[in-house]
């Protein structure tokens, strides 16, 4: 079963930001992923610093083949990946958003030292 994985809004602008070839080490944690993003993480990463990085995305999203997939219901970018965190591996260096997420017991895929990416496992909450 291939792993499937969801790109937050600052996952699409770290390869602008960091010294991060976000590709090549999805590749080496996940050989043949599939990626992904949600349209309102597409918005969100289009808007940081005032639409500095909007083009960029784009074309990161044209020429990496990411699917954009389209949300459905209400709630912010972390309430929507935070639904999605089931079925897919989520992305992001959000911290409430990877701590959400890893306490319902889900995975998630961090940047570390600005260079490579590590998935953290989640942990199942004990009530």
């Amino acid at each position: 079963m291939k792993t499937k994985i969801i790109l937050d809004a600052n996952f699409l602008v770290a390869p602008f930001q960091l010294s991060i070839n976000l590709f090549d080490e999805i590749e080496r944690i996940y050989p043949n992923a599939e990626v992904y993003t949600i349209d309102d993480a597409l918005q969100e990463a289009k808007s940081i610093k005032s639409g500095k990085y909007g083009d960029l995305v784009e074309k990161l999203i044209e020429t990496q083949d990411i699917e954009v997939l389209e949300t459905e219901g209400e709630g912010d970018v972390d309430y929507l990946l935070e639904r999605l965190s089931g079925e897919y591996t989520i992305a992001t260096n959000d911290k409430e958003l990877k701590d959400s997420i890893l306490g319902e017991g889900n995975p998630v895929m961090i940047i570390r030292q600005k260079k490579y990416l590590e998935v953290v496992q989640g942990r199942e909450q004990n009530l």
